[in-house]
């Protein structure tokens, strides 16, 4: 008899715990087991990538993006409806207050984890019994799990550095007790949850983000493309350094930042275009920015693309320069495709790099990054097989049955 296991994860929008979701789906391909999906809002451009042998447990899957106004709006409708349906709206406002007032005085304020738990509440539950249940994201998948799936085992996974992402220990502290196993994707995330969470200590551990990086080559040759493999939206000159980031566009991607250094690195004469895929509530804010700083020539707010790899792939730089990060997606591909990389010194930027034996550091600042970038844009970066360094992930998650 198959082995039956269940992901769950907030949406399927295009974003890097749900691109490593799909890419681990794509590697676990076996006749032993039998996959299934559910995505507590049921929204994401992603489903529509999920792999054939994994069965979608939402009815009406919307696959659209979760990152404009009008997805937004869409969400509370059905957040709201799905609140009065169940009768539960009353029950649940009270811990929402208490919440809401839990960030206002630790200045963390955040509509969206406002929202994970009615969430998670409201979305439609399944009699279905499992040998294991992931939660492969904190908030709204992780309280479904807890709260709602039968299953033989339960594992929560953790992609963002839990302090400094805005989480209330008090309100977790529960759900993180209850569960069999707590993977957080670096040591440095890992260490400031056992922290947090003394009484997990035990069943905390690391499982680094997986990649395809066979896929990830592949994607890179597809699309709209020059002769020379250039997307062409995308203009690369002989000593021109074609920088590329692809987040989408929020404070936490410190896209303030960016383009203060490459108003930067235009006072300094070096000569630079900045490219970045990826939407958000900041593209108003950014384009002004972007104007102020006298750089529209010179950086780039392209939107979010379906395929960025081509982009990545083209690039001469990536750039993760944020205010915190799990264990970047984004990175690893830009490995993938053989690209150099400079990052900001924050989460588990440094271990990854080192995980990986290449890389650029830099403080979150213009001019630190800009020297980051001409360091990067001299030497050379050498290349890695991501492949080999994460082949026993997959193994360890098949035994947590």
């Amino acid at each position: 008899m198959k082995k039956k296991v269940l992901f769950v994860i907030n949406t399927m929008g295009r974003a890097g715990a749900e691109r490593c979701l799909i890419h681990l789906l794509n590697a676990w391909k076996d006749d032993a087991y039998e996959l299934s999906l559910f995505s507590v809002l049921g929204r994401g451009e992603l489903f529509r990538e999920v792999p054939s042998h994994v069965r979608i447990l939402n009815q009406a899957p919307e696959s659209s993006t979760v990152f404009d106004s009008r997805a937004r709006k869409g969400i509370m409708k059905d957040l709201l409806k799905g609140l009065w349906e169940k009768k539960i709206f009353f029950c649940e406002l009270v811990p929402m207050l208490k919440l809401l007032l839990w960030q206002i005085k630790e200045k963390k304020v955040d509509v969206k984890k406002l929202c994970w738990k009615p969430a998670s509440d409201t979305a439609p539950v399944t009699g279905e019994e499992f040998d294991l249940a992931v939660g492969y994201l904190q908030g709204a998948a992780t309280y479904y799990v807890m709260d709602h799936v039968k299953a033989r085992k339960k594992v929560v996974f953790l992609h963002n550095d839990y302090e400094a992402s805005g989480y209330c220990a008090r309100w977790d502290r529960p759900y993180y007790e209850k569960a069999d196993k707590i993977y957080c994707v670096s040591d440095f995330i890992g260490a400031g949850l056992k922290e947090i969470f003394p009484a997990c200590k035990d069943k905390i551990e690391t499982f680094y983000n997986f990649a395809d990086a066979l896929w990830v080559k592949d994607k890179a040759k597809e699309g709209n493309l020059r002769e020379d493999g250039t997307p062409k939206d995308m203009k690369k000159e002989p000593g021109t350094i074609c920088l590329l980031t692809a987040a989408r566009l929020e404070y936490v991607k410190a896209f303030d930042v960016a383009i203060r250094t490459m108003a930067l690195l235009k006072q300094k004469g070096v000569k630079a275009r900045w490219y970045v895929l990826g939407d958000g509530s900041l593209q108003r804010e950014l384009e002004r920015e972007i104007r102020k700083q006298g750089v529209a020539d010179s950086f780039f707010l392209l939107g979010a693309k379906e395929n960025p790899y081509p982009y990545m792939a083209a690039c001469d730089i990536y750039l993760q320069e944020t205010r915190f990060e799990g264990f970047c997606t984004s990175i690893t591909e830009a490995v993938i495709l053989g690209r150099k990389v400079v990052a900001s010194d924050c989460g588990s930027n440094r271990e990854q790099l080192a995980f990986y034996g290449t890389g650029v550091i830099t403080k979150l600042n213009p001019q630190a990054i800009a020297e980051g970038i001409e360091r990067a844009w001299r030497e050379e970066q050498p290349k890695v097989d991501v492949m080999e360094r994460q082949k026993e992930e997959l193994e360890r998650l098949k035994r947590e049955i």
